[in-house]
């Protein structure tokens, strides 16, 4: 009986014990809070556990923080509000993932921070290239290998890993302009300590990506359109000798940033115009010329674009008409708004060339209508461009006004999103297909060899000292 007794005490004092082991180790959720201030999340490092809840307030302006890449959110597509957060109010997140969290502020996308999320007492350290890859998203990883590069090497170090990655791995083709557009956001920060550090022929790689982001870093930072424009003219000033578009790229990522601003100063976007009128009036503030307010202003609709795509602010495309915005616009902007509906079109299209341009047809405007063919056809030929034979047919479905000018727009966009530095290759080895007709070639060779807003002189000399005798009166 005495030992029983001795048992039972013995059972009673484990039991109590593993009772206040548990409670000892046993916690409960914390709640963190992290303010957007004027120079960026503080803390921008956070580390937590898991389940535990992350507050985010803002000191002085709308904000949106999401998870990485810019814009999709896609990496931890919880985290995200899925819309502004007004200054007055705030937005909790519940992180119920262990890992390395980095994100951004989605309307001022310069301004970062990573949340570590560990589970057990235990955070995740730096992945290897490997792990990378099992556990994200290549577009992920490689984003952070170029950042890397960034972040150590400097900015015309990064073009030359880009280069690399580019001929590494086929279906880079396909981020690369997102990805450029995301090292010219990072690359803000190596501007406010050296202004000539983000000058760079090497920019105009991948569609001119890299200016695009940097400016909409640059204006939806310092919310200031006059100084972005000094940027520009700064840029010009510069660059134009060696990359003669490099400006008027520029001006293309204020509309970006345009948009940014349009939606902190406090744009409900009931409709699309609440975002595009004040965003233009931007565009026109910072613009002198009308080649200026056209690329500024493409860069806006651009932005549209990318809202019916994202589904951001309740925006959905209009299906009986994909186009009504553009043709409800002023002349004065029509014709920046087709074009640069393109990749709306294309994404609402299925990614079927053949079925969105047929959309183009519906502009009763010959002019507008053969742009908008054109930068279509330049976007389509990122992902069905090495196709020729089905190019050329889909082209030749057109009605006759378009046809030729589609045939221009597949070789614009080899020129735009070709192999970095050698992008001329890829625009003429289409147009010497055989499967082209002569008529066909000739416009080809012709737009391909007016070279003179791509490349310097001396680099135009050496392309067209190579080029097929026929062709040669074609070099601009």
């Amino acid at each position: 009986m005495k030992k029983l007794f001795i048992y039972a005490i013995i059972i009673l004092l484990i039991v109590v014990g593993v009772f206040f082991i548990e409670r000892n180790y046993t916690r409960e959720s914390a709640v963190y809070t992290i303010q957007l201030r004027e120079n960026g999340f503080s803390p921008q490092e956070l580390t937590i556990q898991k389940g535990d809840t992350v507050k985010f307030v803002s000191e002085s302006r709308i904000f949106w923080p999401a998870s990485n890449l810019h814009p999709s959110h896609a990496i931890y597509s919880e985290f995200d509000p899925k819309e502004p957060i007004e200054t007055e109010e705030n937005w909790s997140f519940r992180f119920n993932k262990p890992g390395e969290w980095k994100y951004h502020d989605h309307l001022a996308p310069y301004f970062t921070g990573t949340i570590i999320v560990g589970e057990k007492n235990k955070v995740s350290g730096n992945t290897t290239k490997d792990e990378c890859f099992r556990l994200h998203s290549s577009v992920y990883c490689w984003q952070e290998e170029l950042f890397a590069v960034l972040k150590q090497e400097g900015l015309n170090a990064t073009f030359d890993r880009l280069a690399i990655i580019y001929n590494r791995d086929k279906v880079f083709r396909d981020s690369c302009h997102q990805l450029t557009h995301n090292i010219g956001i990072a690359s803000y920060a190596d501007y406010l300590k050296d202004k000539d550090s983000v000058l760079t022929p090497r920019a105009s790689v991948c569609g001119n990506g890299f200016y695009h982001g940097f400016m909409e870093a640059f204006l939806s930072t310092n919310l200031n359109p006059g100084e972005a424009r000094e940027f520009c003219k700064y840029v010009d000033k510069k660059l134009t000798s060696q990359a003669p578009d490099a400006a008027l790229q520029c001006y293309h990522g204020i509309g970006h940033g345009a948009m940014d601003i349009a939606i902190i100063s406090g744009s409900k976007g009931e409709n699309e115009k609440d975002f595009i009128e004040p965003a233009l009036e931007i565009c026109r503030e910072a613009s002198d010329t009308e080649d200026q307010l056209y690329r500024c202003a493409s860069g806006v609709f651009n932005g549209i674009a990318n809202f019916y795509i994202e589904g951001e602010f309740g925006l959905s495309i209009n299906e009986e008409d994909p186009l009504w915005l553009c043709h409800d616009q002023s002349e004065e902007f029509k014709l920046s708004c087709y074009g640069n509906m393109n990749s709306a079109l294309y994404w609402y299209s299925n990614n079927d060339f053949s079925k969105a341009v047929r959309y183009v047809e519906s502009i009763n405007d010959e002019i507008q209508a053969i742009s908008a063919v054109r930068y279509l056809a330049a976007l389509a030929s990122i992902y069905e461009g090495k196709d020729v034979s089905t190019v050329v047919t889909d082209c030749r479905l057109l009605q006759d006004s378009l046809h030729l000018s589609c045939i221009q727009g597949f070789a614009h966009g080899f020129l735009e999103h070709g192999t970095p530095g050698i992008e001329y290759e890829d625009a003429l080895n289409f147009c010497r297909s055989d499967k082209l007709t002569q008529e066909e070639k000739d416009v080809c060779f012709r737009y391909a060899l007016d070279l003179g807003g791509w490349y310097p002189e001396e680099k135009i000399g050496e392309i067209c000292s190579g080029v097929e005798e026929e062709y040669k009166e074609y070099c601009k």
